[in-house]
C-alpha cells in the first residue's frame, strides 16, 4: 500500500472569522443601547453546531476570544451537540434549556450562530428568543441559504470558503486516468452544503463522471459493502460520514477508519483541519 500525504491551501476558519469580528463590532457600535466604552460589557452569545470535541470547535472560540477579551466584551457559548446527536429530540432539548437560561440572564447585545445546524436553528427560533437582537452566522456550508438572507435586516455573516475545485483539479491532476469522482456524504446540513457545491461543478469537467455514495441511503454497514464494491478508475472524496439511514452516529475517525478498512480507491479529504489523502 502506498500512502500519500498533502496538504493544499485552504481558507481556514480563523480567516473567515476575521471577517465575522468586523461585522460584529459594526453591529455593537451601531447600537445605541450598547457602549462597547460603557459601564456594561457588550455581551454575545455564541451558538455552536456541535461540542468542543469537533476539530474545528476550539479554533472558532480561541479565535472569537483573541478579539473580543481585549475589547472587553463577555462571550457566552451554547452547544447543540448536532454531530453526536441528531434527532428531534436533542433540538428540542436544546431549545428548552436555552430558553430556560435566556429567561434567568441579561439580553445579549449579539448572537453568533456557527455553522449549518446553528443557522438553521437561529432562523426557526430567532422571533421568538432573540427578536430585537441582531445575528452573525458563520462556517456556513449552505450558500443557497446564505444568499437568501441577504438584505434581511438584523442578520448577516459568511459562508466558509470550500475549495471544491481545487481539490476536484488536484485529485484529477495526481489521478490523470480518472473516469469517475465519488463522494462520500451523509444527511447533515453541512455535508448537504457541499454536496450542492460539487455537484455544481459536473459541467466543469464533462469528461468526468460526478456521483455520490450517501449515508443517508445506507447503513453503515451496506456502506462498508458498496465501498468494497467500488473499483475501476475512480477517484473518492470523503466530505462527510457521521450519521447513517438508520440514526447510528460515528466520530469522525471512526467513520475515517471503517472507510479505509473496505475501500480499494485513491481516497481524498478535503478539510482545513485534515490533511487531504490518498492511499493505493
Amino acid at each position: 500500500m502506498l500512502f500519500k500525504l498533502c496538504w493544499v491551501k485552504l481558507v481556514g476558519k480563523i480567516k473567515v472569522l476575521l471577517l465575522v469580528w468586523i461585522l460584529i463590532f459594526g453591529l455593537l457600535w451601531s447600537d445605541e443601547e450598547n457602549t462597547l466604552a460603557g459601564s456594561e460589557p457588550a455581551r454575545v452569545l455564541l451558538i455552536s453546531s456541535y461540542h468542543p470535541g469537533f476539530p474545528t470547535f476550539f479554533q472558532q472560540v480561541n479565535g472569537i476570544k483573541s478579539v473580543f477579551t481585549e475589547k472587553g466584551i463577555a462571550l457566552d457559548v451554547e452547544f447543540m451537540d448536532k454531530k453526536r446527536f441528531s434527532d428531534d429530540t436533542i433540538e428540542t432539548l436544546f431549545l428548552d434549556l436555552l430558553s430556560y437560561k435566556l429567561n434567568r440572564t441579561k439580553p445579549y447585545n449579539v448572537i453568533m450562530a456557527a455553522d449549518d445546524d446553528a443557522l438553521l436553528f437561529l432562523l426557526k427560533h430567532k422571533a421568538n428568543l432573540f427578536p430585537t437582537q441582531s445575528a452573525v452566522f458563520f462556517g456556513v456550508n449552505n450558500i443557497a441559504k446564505a444568499r437568501e438572507l441577504n438584505g434581511r435586516q438584523g442578520i448577516t455573516g459568511v459562508i466558509e470558503a470550500v475549495s471544491m475545485k481545487e481539490t476536484v483539479e488536484m485529485m484529477l491532476d495526481l489521478l490523470p486516468k480518472t473516469k469517475t469522482v465519488l463522494v462520500l456524504v451523509d444527511k447533515t446540513p453541512s455535508s448537504i452544503g457541499d454536496l450542492n457545491t460539487f455537484r455544481a461543478l459536473s459541467n466543469t469537467y464533462p469528461q468526468v463522471v460526478f456521483t455520490e455514495l450517501s449515508l443517508g441511503d445506507h447503513s453503515y454497514t451496506e456502506f462498508a459493502d458498496a465501498l468494497q464494491k467500488i473499483e475501476g478508475e475512480t477517484a473518492v472524496l470523503l466530505l462527510s460520514a457521521y450519521v447513517d439511514k438508520d440514526g447510528n452516529r460515528m466520530q469522525f475517525n471512526d467513520s475515517l477508519q471503517l472507510i479505509l478498512n473496505n475501500l480499494h480507491q485513491p481516497l481524498f479529504r478535503k478539510r482545513s483541519t485534515n490533511a487531504i489523502f490518498s492511499y493505493r
